[in-house]
Formats: C-alpha cells, sequence, structure tokens
C-alpha cells in the first residue's frame, strides 16, 4: 500500500493526465472505479454517458488511448487481438490504432549510438542515412554501411522511450489490481494477468538484443528452407537500445505490379507465406507474431525474408496439440473436436453453460458443413471460434490470440496474392502427419517417461486417498444432494473419477510390475515381457483419457 502511494505521488502528473483524458472523452464515470477520482475532482461524480452505443463508446476509447501516447497504443494494438473479451465494435476500432510518430532528430540518434557503440559514428560507419527508413513509438531504422562496406540496418531507441514505458507499467499495474478488485468485469477479465503479459511483451521490444536473439531462432529454424531467409544480426554494433543486422533489398507482398514485373510469381509467393507460418506455428511452436506487409518481402532470388522480430510467439506442446486439433475439428466438420479444442485451450467460466456451449459450436459446424475445403477460410473460421469464446466469456492464452490475429493477417496477405488459396486446405497434410506422431510409439514413450515422477507421486498417494474416502463414506459425509438441478453433471464427474481411479490403478500395476521385469529380461515367444507392460500401460493410461474427455463432454 505504501508503495503504490509512493507511486501515485510519484507520478502525479501522469495519473492526472490520464483522468483527464478519460473524462474528457465521456469516460468519466470510470474514475471512482480506477481510482482516479482525487486526480480529477471536478469529474470523479460523472456518471453520465453510460448509456451512450456501444459504436461511439468504441471510437472514444480509441481516441484515448491515441491520446495517451506509446504505451496505451500498443495497449490497444495488443487488446485488438482479445476478440474473446471484446466486442467486434471494439476490435475494429483498436486495430485502427497506427504506432507512428514523428522521427527523432539526426543529432539525437547520433548521440545515442556513439554513447551505445562506445566510438563515433565514422569509426563504425562508412556512410549513414539521416533520414529514416521507418519510425515507430520505440525506435526508428536508418541504413547505413559498415566500415567494410556491408550493407546494414540500423535500429535505434528513442531517447527516452524506456522511462515512459516505465512509468506506465506501473501505473497500468495500479489501475488493473484496483478494476480486478472493485469491478466485477476486472475480476471477470483478470486484468492483472493482461497487463503482466502486456508488459512482458513491451519489454521484448525494448531489449533489441533479444530481438536479435528472436531473428537467429527463428533462422535456425529456417535453416534447411531454401525458400525463406531471416537477415545476419551484426552483434559487434548490437545493444539493448541498438540493432545492426543485414539490409535487405527486396519488393513489398502488397506490390503485386512490382512482384510480376520482377518475375516472381505472387501465386508461389503466396504457398510460400502460408507454408512457412505453419511450419512456425504447428512444428517450431515460435512464430513471428506481427507480420504486417512492411515487415515481409521478397529478395531478388524470389526467397520469401521476414524482419522486424519484436514480438513472436511461443507456443508449447499441449497448445500445439490443440491447435491442430482445432485444424482436424474444422476440416472434419467435428463439433466435439472443436468444443475439445477451445475448452482445453481456454479458462471456462464457473458457471459456463455446457448445453448452450455445444449448441453453439454444433451451429459452427454446420454453418462449414456443406462448404468445400478450399473454400473454408481461417480468418473466418477462427473469427466465429472466437466470438463463441466471448458469449460464452471463455478467456484463451494471449499466445493463442496472438496466432489467430497473426493466421488472419498472413491469410489477408496471401489471398491477395492468391485470391483461391486457403490457410485451412494447406495445413490439412500437415496436419494429419502431426496427428499421427502425436498417437506415435516414440511419442507416447516420451510423454510417460516426461510424467514419470508424476505418476510416482499418484501411486504413492492412492492408496491413502482411497482410504480416506472409503473413510467419509463408512461415515456418512459424503452425500449427494438430490435437490441439485445439476445432478447428472454430478453424477458424470463421479463416473469419471471412478474410471480414473480404476484404470490408474490398472495402469499402476503394470507399470510397476514391468520395472520389477527390466532386470530379469524375462521373454514371451521372444517378446520383453517389460516392453510390453509399458505399452500395455500407454495403452490403458491412453484409454483412460479418452474415457475421461467423453466423460466429460457427453
Amino acid at each position: 500500500m505504501h508503495l503504490k502511494l509512493h507511486n501515485r505521488y510519484k507520478h502525479f502528473r501522469r495519473y492526472r493526465e490520464i483522468a483527464n483524458v478519460l473524462a474528457k472523452h465521456g469516460f468519466g464515470y470510470l474514475l471512482n472505479s480506477l481510482g482516479l477520482a482525487e486526480f480529477n475532482p471536478g469529474r470523479a461524480a460523472d456518471a453520465g454517458e453510460t448509456d451512450v452505443p456501444r459504436e461511439i463508446k468504441a471510437v472514444r476509447l480509441r481516441m484515448v488511448l491515441e491520446e495517451l501516447g506509446p504505451t496505451f497504443i500498443k495497449l490497444g494494438q495488443l487488446l485488438s487481438t482479445r476478440s474473446d473479451i471484446f466486442a467486434p465494435t471494439y476490435i475494429t476500432e483498436l486495430e485502427k490504432l497506427q504506432d507512428e510518430v514523428p522521427p527523432v532528430s539526426f543529432g539525437d540518434i547520433s548521440k545515442r549510438l556513439e554513447m551505445e557503440l562506445g566510438q563515433p559514428l565514422s569509426h563504425i560507419f562508412s556512410a549513414f542515412d539521416p533520414t529514416p527508413l521507418a519510425a515507430a513509438s520505440i525506435g526508428q531504422v536508418h541504413a547505413a554501411r559498415l566500415a567494410d562496406g556491408t550493407r546494414v540496418a540500423v535500429k535505434v531507441q528513442r531517447p527516452g522511450i524506456r522511462s515512459i514505458v516505465e512509468t506506465d507499467m506501473e501505473i497500468l499495474y495500479d489501475l488493473a489490481g484496483l478494476a480486478q478488485r472493485h469491478t466485477t468485469w476486472g475480476e471477470l477479465y483478470r486484468l492483472t494477468e493482461i497487463v503482466a503479459e502486456f508488459d512482458h511483451i513491451l519489454h521484448n521490444e525494448l531489449d533489441f538484443i533479444a530481438e536479435g536473439r528472436h531473428a537467429e531462432t527463428l533462422a535456425a529454424n529456417f535453416a534447411e528452407d531454401e525458400e525463406v531467409y531471416i537477415p545476419r544480426i551484426y552483434w559487434d554494433y548490437t545493444t539493448k537500445k541498438v540493432l545492426t543486422l543485414e539490409f535487405l533489398d527486396g519488393i513489398k507482398l502488397t506490390n503485386l505490379q512490382g512482384l510480376a514485373e520482377a518475375g516472381h510469381d505472387p501465386a508461389e509467393i503466396g504457398r510460400k507465406l502460408i507454408e512457412a507460418l505453419l511450419q512456425q506455428i504447428l512444428i517450431d511452436g515460435y512464430f513471428h507474431a506481427d507480420p504486417h506487409p512492411g515487415n515481409m518481402m521478397v529478395l531478388a532470388d524470389g526467397k520469401l525474408a521476414f524482419l522486424d522480430f519484436g514480438i513472436m510467439g511461443s507456443l508449447d506442446q499441449d497448445m500445439r496439440d490443440h491447435i491442430t486439433s482445432l485444424i482436424f475439428g474444422l476440416i472434419n466438420k467435428n463439433s466435439g473436436d472443436i468444443l475439445r479444442a477451445v475448452t482445453n485451450m481456454g479458462v471456462l467460466p464457473a458457471h459456463v453453460n455446457m448445453f448452450q456451449l455445444r449448441r453453439d459450436i454444433d451451429r459452427l459446424r454446420e454453418k462449414y458443413y456443406e462448404i468445400p475445403l478450399k473454400d473454408i477460410s481461417a480468418a473466418e473460421s477462427l473469427g466465429d471460434i472466437m466470438s463463441v469464446a466471448y458469449r460464452h466469456r471463455i478467456q484463451v492464452p494471449t499466445e493463442f490470440t496472438l496466432l489467430v490475429k497473426t493466421l488472419v493477417v498472413t491469410e489477408g496477405i496471401a489471398t491477395r496474392l492468391n485470391p483461391d488459396i486457403r490457410i485451412v486446405q494447406i495445413a490439412e497434410p500437415l496436419g494429419r502427419k502431426l496427428l499421427r506422431h502425436r498417437f506415435s510409439p516414440s511419442r507416447i514413450r516420451k510423454l510417460f517417461w516426461d510424467n514419470i515422477n508424476d505418476y510416482h507421486i499418484l501411486f504413492s498417494r492412492l492408496p491413502g486417498q482411497l482410504n480416506h474416502i472409503i473413510e467419509l463414506l463408512h461415515k456418512g459425509e459424503i452425500k449427494v444432494r438430490t435437490e441439485n438441478p445439476d445432478i447428472d453433471r454430478a453424477l458424470s464427474r463421479l463416473n469419471t473419477m471412478i474410471n480414473r481411479l480404476v484404470y490408474s490403478i490398472i495402469a499402476g500395476a503394470l507399470i510397476i510390475g514391468s520395472s520389477m521385469l527390466i532386470r530379469e529380461r524375462i521373454t514371451f515367444w521372444g517378446i520383453p515381457l517389460a516392453e510390453l507392460g509399458f505399452i500395455l500401460a500407454g495403452i490403458t493410461g491412453l484409454w483412460l483419457l479418452v474415457t475421461m474427455i467423453r466423460s466429460k463432454f457427453h
């Protein structure tokens, strides 16, 4: 509490500026719930304009973020990916936020460069263009040549931007905490977690060393791909505030005439783009999360090059599995697969209506049932799925919302290059390959050994937990409330628990027995009994998983 009061005193002017901007654009009624009443007492009690149409509120929200500057603009850009939280009207307005600012003077840029690199510019660069190629809120990019004549692009952080971000982030944490404690919408959407994720993304953008590593990771993932190119990083001239990388000269993907004149086939480039994205998402689990046209180009030799690696998305194996299941749910028009993927990826509210949720998923299936695979748009179908998540207040991870945004933007670029291209159609063969790999013996064996400690804890505690349940039953302390309207759901959960216990005991017996047989090397008709036991345990565990899923959704 003392720290928050100290921060409020330290950042008094910024708090007052935020309060004034909110009141100016018709959000004065929020000042009390956000704890900003003291900074604008004249408008603190203003509860007017709460009945303003949503469309006007959305425009005003965009204007608030624009007026509050770089940190809030970037926050709005992140929130534009959260169609699981915001209505489409707000998403449309937030997508209009542009991170464009006037460039910093060359004098200030040269001072920053010399301070960061520790020597005069003339000792490092034989030429340096004072006019930036691009300017944004975090930094600006200049073309230059190293002393040996190598062409490079130099990204330089704007002076003072880090202190601005640090101040705004402290305020955002404070406001999110207040809103989460004192408003239902703040608690529902867990605002502090959203701010923490935004903080992580923004600080990655402020660290140019991290951006250089992102580029090298992406380059390593495409090392054997002759169709994709990632620029080289010059680490001798890179710091947290200066990034020097290989200068690439190419044609933007939106310049269809230029591509045709250079002899490039737009349809082929569209295919390369989709395949490169799918590799990043489904195989590597590490993807370029800001694929707007300015961050991609086609080189003279036809390679697709990626630029600007400040925002990257990361997907763990579980999330990739859920995405694969979602793709197959769309391909096979299987509402059960889609439902499981959506619920496994997100956080279900405590009182979600599973009947209505399944009904909405079934409606999606019916919508796409008659549509040929080649006509299914990833942008439209994912938009429909995120609308279902919004309707049922299912919160999905930020990584997935970044992924959805990336897929939507990429498909839009690809369809300009080739109107007939579809992400889902190209993803089908890759998805089938990944699905086969998911249930391969090597994958099952790896999952078993990765989780062996969890199995040990489970089986060591299982007898005691069973005894405790039996004692509670014997004492009559476990009761079923027959007046409960959700009795079927309760019985279904009890059935799931019983199935879990039975199959866990069987799997545990197989694992323990097989472990004891490893040293004995006993065989049956030439088959090692220990390995056979482990395989049977894996099959039993898989059957347990399937039974639990069916019990949950049927």
